[in-house]
């Protein structure tokens, strides 16, 4: 994951000191933040010291070379300035950003060309750095500036959605039905007999004879039948998505910065050869 180094540059301790609570409110490493002042070392946890330009200090913090020249957070630190320094990941860069813009960081172009027009003293601590102007303004022919342009690219990835989900259960309904049973008994009939028949066949032994009563009952089965048919399969519709964001693209302002016209120092202020 690539990592980046975030500047921003700030007149007043006050905006400084709510740019560095602001990033720990919002849970960057306290070792990612740098704050380099006169006053205050670099880190947020180091001890207090003077701050001493070291060559190439900026240009290994950045892992290379800086978008401004380096001479601009060392004047600025030295005329009192606080620079903030942010070490986070790509995902986290405009978040980062965006809390250090919150408190009014110096716009660093302005910054240069304030230095630019303002070469420093030979008494300054920076006197190696007299000049004061920035490596881009001093172009010669042939030189150029890219200008660079976004272009917004949208693409479709396929992520997962709801699921449906059939599920068979049994589910138990009471029924009835009416039949009709028949039940038999057995009745006894006695009938006296007054016609003087003769009793051919009587022995005079024991005799039994009997007769079955059946009755009918209810016999219950069950057969299955198929009802009806549950299947899932999927319907695909198209729709239409607005997709909204930013492209950023740079452009130049050309300025026409008219040169200094020669004066004629008043002949009063000249001195005179005697005569």
């Amino acid at each position: 994951m690539a990592e980046h180094t975030i500047v921003a540059v700030y007149d007043s301790v006050a905006q400084a000191e709510a740019a560095m609570r602001d990033l720990q409110t919002a849970h960057v490493p306290t070792e990612a933040i740098g704050r380099h002042s006169q006053s205050g070392g670099t880190g947020s946890g180091s001890t207090a010291r003077k701050w001493e330009r070291k060559p190439g200090f900026w240009e290994s913090l950045f892992g290379g070379a800086t978008d401004h020249d380096s001479t601009i957070y060392d004047r600025s630190i030295e005329s009192g300035s606080t620079v903030i320094t942010v070490k986070t990941p790509d995902e986290y860069h405009d978040a980062v950003e965006a809390i250090l813009e919150r408190h009014n960081p110096v716009d660093l172009d302005d910054r240069a060309a304030l230095y630019a027009s303002t070469p420093m003293t030979s008494g300054s601590t920076a006197s190696a750095f007299v000049t004061g102007a920035r490596s881009d303004t001093q172009a010669t022919s042939g030189d150029k500036i890219e200008l660079a342009e976004e272009s917004l690219a949208v693409g479709k990835r396929a992520v997962r959605g709801g699921t449906t989900r059939v599920r068979r259960y049994v589910v138990e309904t009471p029924v009835e039905e009416q039949v009709s049973l028949r039940d038999e008994k057995v009745t006894l009939e006695r009938r006296p007999v007054s016609d003087g028949r003769p009793a051919t066949t009587a022995d005079f032994t024991d005799k039994t004879i009997e007769m079955e009563e059946t009755r009918e009952e209810a016999v219950v089965s069950k057969t299955a039948r198929v009802t009806e048919e549950v299947a899932l399969r999927k319907e695909a519709t198209e729709r239409t998505e607005t997709v909204r964001d930013t492209v950023r693209r740079e452009e130049v302002k050309v300025e026409q910065v008219p040169g200094q016209s020669a004066t004629t120092p008043n002949k009063a202020a000249v001195p005179q050869k005697p005569v």
